[in-house]
């Protein structure tokens, strides 16, 4: 039988690595290519085992004839082992066992069978396509056509607002939007939306159809591969210089907007107007989708609705990302902001400058990040949210865009303040409660009692140059601070101070060099620092790395050599989240334990607390002083019920005295409230501490 066309789709979520849409992105494949009349065949979830996919590849390979095509689809992750010295990559499929490999490497999907038995030994024209996280292949022989993303992590392939892959959003939209489309034109058309993935096909592949009429054929061939972010660098850089000179326009001068209602919860009420201004549109809105059609939320001076109405539309799925429509009178940009079943939120500009949409999807994802940002209360941090977006959404960004962001976060970080908030010995008697220690803390005043932690956190998006720089800065900031407050405060000696830093600034001898001649430079006694590992870093090599010994043995030896070159101490942070585990706890040198918050809402808290003091206390370590962090008036553990569990230091609001940027002693009052928690004189009685089960957690960062 002449003319078949098959489609392989497999896809695979991973709790672990948080990949969330793979097997939805390989549903709506199979469900567009079926559209088109493929013979389609999907592989999703548990379903999807390296028996079964390669079964059906060679059944379909054996069944074809030289006039038919076969399009195989893999959304998952993949991985190099080891033992093959970076020579065969595996899709991860549901059932694969990587350790197995060595021995069997035929028991999962490898590139070579891909490669080998199939794309190339199919008679006739053979199309790869991957949107994948993990390792990349090497691509050997130019026989077959091949579209392939590889991201470094979830978050770096997937959107959560399209809840797709970016480059599945972008395939499934080019193949609905286009009447005819063909391998060259499909990867031309990812490529005219910023996406940067692998291609490669022979010149018989570019012209394959993969929807439309079978007769159809291919634009001309692609331009050679490269990066449309790079042309594009100087023009981003120069939007967010216009959005950064109107965010800081004084506030009496930003015109207001003429919307009909303001959103509850949305910015102010002048945002369309500022972003009207910023792209030179002719007028921009928010509008509101429901089953009912548009209607207008808000919207600058000029915006008429009923002009526009005929040529908006809000497409399904994959075209969430953002387009473009087109009159011969308007042009019209659509950002979708936000949707909800039965309600979407679409931001669109109407007419705007010429050389912007010149930028493609890079605009779009700007201009939904710039909604959700507030650029005139801060336009450096607004600014970092904006590449960052634009890294999460395309991937690699282009040299001038990485430094400038990495200049801009070293400003906003050199802004930031440092309060210390007491570590409170616990007692009986008002007298025996005390300042056992400090802990330092960034925050943007040092009126603003909230941490800023996402953009703290955001230096992991980053990576490691971003990370180490953070806390180079913080730990500068935190010493300098820590030793004019000590200067200027009560203690006659040093209280110690306590300062987080990442398991990868650790490794960071730039890092160690800061902090020992910062320590020097400021005559501070090291055995008073103390380093908090942040519970948000595993302790593991990067990717190339070749660590001479097992992870925590390799980490617990440089802990040491610089415990012995300083002179500092470490504690595990937030016990209990993240990476901080029994083992981290119990196989580090530490002299202090700083248990979450959230274990003071666990059922069996008091369980927990007990195994932490019977770790912290046993015979093979030095004994660690326990500290229990976040614990304030909503605990539901009270104090006399940590002080029974032999815990004698807490930190958090009980002290009713916000973080501050000076050191000072508990009041009286404050000495004598925590005492009579300690003794539980008011527990049958109506008092602040309460045992609710359903208590909102606030972190203390």
């Amino acid at each position: 039988m002449a003319n078949q066309r098959f489609a392989v789709m497999v896809g695979v979520d991973d709790a672990g690595s948080r990949l969330r849409f793979a097997e939805r992105d390989a549903e709506a494949m199979r469900d567009q290519f079926a559209a088109e009349g493929f013979e389609t065949c999907l592989f999703t979830g548990a379903d999807a085992t390296a028996g079964e996919i390669k079964a059906t590849l060679r059944q379909a390979v054996m069944r074809a004839g030289k006039s038919d095509v076969l399009v195989v689809y893999f959304a998952g992750g993949t991985v190099t082992p080891e033992w093959s010295r970076g020579a065969d990559t595996y899709l991860i499929t549901h059932d694969l066992d990587e350790s197995a490999l060595s021995e069997n490497p035929d028991s999962g999907v490898r590139m070579a069978f891909l490669e080998r038995d199939v794309l190339e030994f199919f008679p006739g024209t053979a199309v790869l396509i991957i949107d994948a996280v993990g390792d990349e292949p090497e691509f050997l022989r130019p026989t077959y056509s091949a579209l392939a993303s590889y991201a470094g992590d979830a978050a770096g392939r997937e959107d959560a607002v399209i809840r797709h892959g970016v480059l599945t959003a972008h395939i499934l939209a080019t193949l609905r939007r286009q009447q005819s489309v063909t391998f060259g034109s499909l990867a031309q058309a990812v490529r005219d939306q910023g996406l940067t993935p692998r291609v490669m096909s022979p010149p018989w592949g570019e012209g394959v159809v993969l929807a439309g009429p079978a007769d159809q054929t291919g634009l001309p061939a692609s331009r050679p591969l490269a990066n449309p972010m790079d042309a594009a660098a100087g023009d981003i850089l120069h939007l967010i210089g216009r959005l950064t000179h109107h965010a800081r326009m004084p506030r009496h001068a930003a015109p207001r907007s003429s919307g009909s209602r303001a959103e509850a919860g949305s910015a102010a009420p002048s945002r369309v107007e500022y972003l009207r201004a910023a792209t030179d549109a002719h007028s921009t809105a928010l509008l509101e989708y429901t089953p009912n059609g548009f209607q207008t939320i808000d919207s600058s001076k000029r915006f008429d609705l009923d002009v526009i109405r005929p040529m908006l539309r809000f497409p399904p799925g994959a075209d969430w990302f953002g387009h473009t429509v087109h009159d011969d009178h308007h042009t019209v940009l659509c950002v979708p902001l936000r949707h909800a079943e039965g309600r979407s939120l679409l931001l669109a500009l109407v007419d705007p400058a010429v050389d912007l949409l010149g930028l493609g999807q890079p605009l779009a994802k700007i201009l939904e990040t710039i909604w959700r940002t507030d650029f005139a209360a801060s336009p450096d941090e607004a600014e970092i949210e904006v590449l960052t977006a634009l890294r999460g959404a395309f991937g690699r960004l282009p040299v001038p865009l990485y430094e400038h962001c990495f200049e801009l976060y070293q400003r906003v970080l050199e802004s930031y303040c440092v309060v210390f908030q007491p570590v409170v010995t616990l007692g009986k008697t008002a007298r025996r409660v005390g300042v056992h220690s400090y802990e330092a803390l960034a925050r943007r005043s040092p009126s603003d009692q909230r941490a800023p932690v996402a953009m703290l956190r955001l230096a992991e998006v980053w990576g490691d140059r971003f990370v180490v720089e953070r806390d180079k800065v913080i730990l500068r900031m935190a010493l300098r601070a820590y030793a004019q407050a000590h200067a200027e405060g009560p203690w006659a000696q040093p209280k110690p101070v306590s300062i987080n830093v990442a398991v990868r600034s650790l490794l960071s001898d730039a890092y160690v060099d800061v902090l020992r001649t910062t320590i020097a430079e400021l005559a501070i006694d090291p055995r008073t620092v103390t380093l908090e590992i942040s519970e948000q870093d595993p302790i593991e090599p990067r990717r190339g790395e070749q660590w001479a010994e097992a992870p925590h043995a390799y980490f617990h030896n440089r802990l040491a050599a610089i415990a012995r070159d300083v002179g500092v101490a470490f504690a595990v942070d937030d016990f209990g989240e993240g990476y901080a585990s029994l083992s981290r706890m119990a196989e580090l040198p530490l002299t202090q334990i700083k248990v979450d918050r959230a274990i003071l809402h666990h059922p069996l808290a008091a369980k927990e607390l007990s195994l932490v003091m019977d770790t912290a206390r046993y015979a093979g370590h030095a004994p660690r002083v326990v500290i229990v962090e976040g614990v304030d008036d909503e605990s539901p553990l009270t104090l006399r019920e940590i002080y029974e569990q032999r815990i004698r230091h807490v930190q958090g609001y009980i002290t009713r005295q916000p973080a501050a940027p000076t050191l000072s002693t508990l009041s009286a009052e404050a000495s004598e409230y925590i005492a009579a928690l300690v003794r539980g004189d008011d527990e049958h009685r109506d008092t602040l501490i309460t045992r609710a089960d359903d208590l909102p957690l606030q972190r203390g960062a």
